[in-house]
């Protein structure tokens, strides 16, 4: 369906299946994992797969890309699994999924679309993992969305320059 850039099996595999493996660790216990712009479903498909109590929504605004999506979720059995079909372009636009124990992102300008302070983003206890480039983690780290603070970076291996910035409550 043409919905990467990558081409050849080894970079497809080090960027949408390492990655995702790397920050695995990031989730804990059970919960919903709300994954905006979801596209080709990297990196919630991976995380879902290795967090079998993760409820994951798949949120993409392209028909095609989730009916892509939907036949995935099939494939795989994921059968707490949801996509939605919307455009974000605001917290609001969220608000049947909010808040949410994870929150992921990777080639979105979600910065906007976080912005307000209602509804809640995050459960008590949850993370947005942002996986971003470096510069791009930076800004949101020096202006994180309203009600979240920046907690932690994690480089990622396959893809020097990029990170996952990690993201909580503000106390």
């Amino acid at each position: 369906m043409n919905l990467t850039g990558l081409q050849d099996l080894d970079s497809i595999l080090k960027r949408h299946f390492l990655e995702p493996i790397t920050a695995a660790g990031l989730l804990t216990g059970e919960g919903r994992l709300l994954d905006l712009g979801s596209g080709n479903g990297f990196p919630a498909i991976p995380l879902a797969v290795l967090h079998p109590g993760a409820q994951i929504v798949l949120v993409e605004a392209s028909e095609k890309k989730s009916s892509f999506l939907w036949a995935v979720v099939r494939a795989l059995g994921l059968k707490s699994a949801q996509v939605a079909t919307r455009r974000v372009c605001r917290r609001a636009d969220l608000i049947d999924f909010l808040p949410s124990k994870w929150i992921t992102y990777r080639g979105v300008k979600a910065s906007e679309l976080l912005e307000g302070d209602r509804p809640s983003l995050l459960e008590p206890g949850g993370r947005l993992l942002a996986f971003l480039s470096l510069d791009d983690a930076k800004a949101i780290h020096d202006r994180p969305p309203s009600g979240l603070r920046s907690i932690d970076r994690l480089p990622l291996p396959a893809s020097p320059g990029d990170v996952v910035e990690i993201l909580s409550e503000d106390d």
